[in-house]
């Protein structure tokens, strides 16, 4: 199911503001787009990142539409990627080899998000 970064972004920073913390999962091909999904966010606010990439089994088991013919199993391994981001570093392994911490102020650009930075233009 194809699913356009766009909703997922704004899916994201919807459970940010209110759970802190989002966690991406991606398999296979999708990896590139949850990548690409975790770097938006993270230049639109300030997030911590853990990054932990692992293989998952795919076992597809064919059944026989006719009697007398074998059940046939098909297993094979895709990467998968799990992409933690949090507003805080409480609660996560700061030691982590995947953690990242949160850019420089001077990358973060929040656009449609206000919350991150004060507007000073309406100040003066």
């Amino acid at each position: 199911q194809q699913v356009k970064p766009r909703s997922c972004i704004t899916s994201a920073m919807n459970l940010l503001a209110t759970n802190r913390r989002v966690e991406l999962r991606a398999m296979g091909k999708a990896i590139n787009k949850a990548v690409t999904i975790a770097e938006i966010l993270k230049r639109k606010m300030p997030l911590h990142q853990i990054t932990a990439l692992s293989s998952c089994e795919i076992v597809t088991i064919y059944k026989p539409l006719e009697e007398g013919l074998d059940t046939v199993v098909n297993q094979h391994y895709v990467s998968c990627l799990t992409i933690t981001l949090s507003e805080e570093s409480t609660g996560l392994d700061v030691d982590d080899i995947g953690y990242q911490p949160p850019l420089p102020r001077e990358d973060i650009h929040p656009g449609d998000y206000n919350a991150a930075t004060p507007d000073i233009t309406a100040a003066t």
